[in-house]
């Protein structure tokens, strides 16, 4: 018996391209002080960059992950929002808004995170940012801390 196989390589088109991205950015915001009307401005957590241009239709899945002190009898309720601007242009608003909200008794740490999926996306370079908004609110106690806030961001090729 004869076997007349022969080796052809393969080789796959999107091979070519970067199908995968990962990229992932710390902050932090804070001591904050008392915060009983609207702010003027948001504030800033954390922000990450993610490149996709070698892509054809890429998806982003963004994972925030943060621990948030809290001082003895702080009553607080933080919004955050999720920016979203792509190639350096005006950044916009993407999901809704993430609500940490508590009244601590003791002086305490919590961790507090939250996803968002980004489809239907243009080729480009992403800027994403989380920031708390102007809405949020401390009080009784100042000095509220973001710690170990971490925005990461896994972009991939749906193509």
């Amino acid at each position: 018996m004869t076997n007349n196989c022969e080796f052809f390589p393969y080789k796959d088109r999107r091979q070519e391209r970067n199908l995968v991205q990962l990229n992932a950015s710390t902050g932090s915001a804070g001591p904050l002080p008392l915060i009983n009307s609207a702010l003027a401005n948001p504030i800033p957590v954390v922000d990450v960059t993610i490149d996709t241009r070698g892509m054809k239709e890429p998806a982003v899945l963004l994972t925030f992950t943060s621990a948030i002190s809290l001082p003895v009898g702080v009553s607080v309720t933080l919004n955050f929002e999720l920016r979203r601007s792509l190639n350096g242009g005006a950044p916009v608003t993407v999901g809704s808004t993430y609500t940490f909200s508590t009244l601590a008794n003791i002086l305490e740490s919590e961790a507090f995170s939250f996803q968002y999926f980004d489809s239907n996306l243009a080729p480009g370079l992403y800027t994403y940012s989380v920031q708390v908004s102007t809405n949020s609110i401390i009080d009784i106690t100042p000095g509220l801390t973001i710690n170990n806030a971490t925005l990461s961001a896994l972009a991939v090729d749906n193509d």
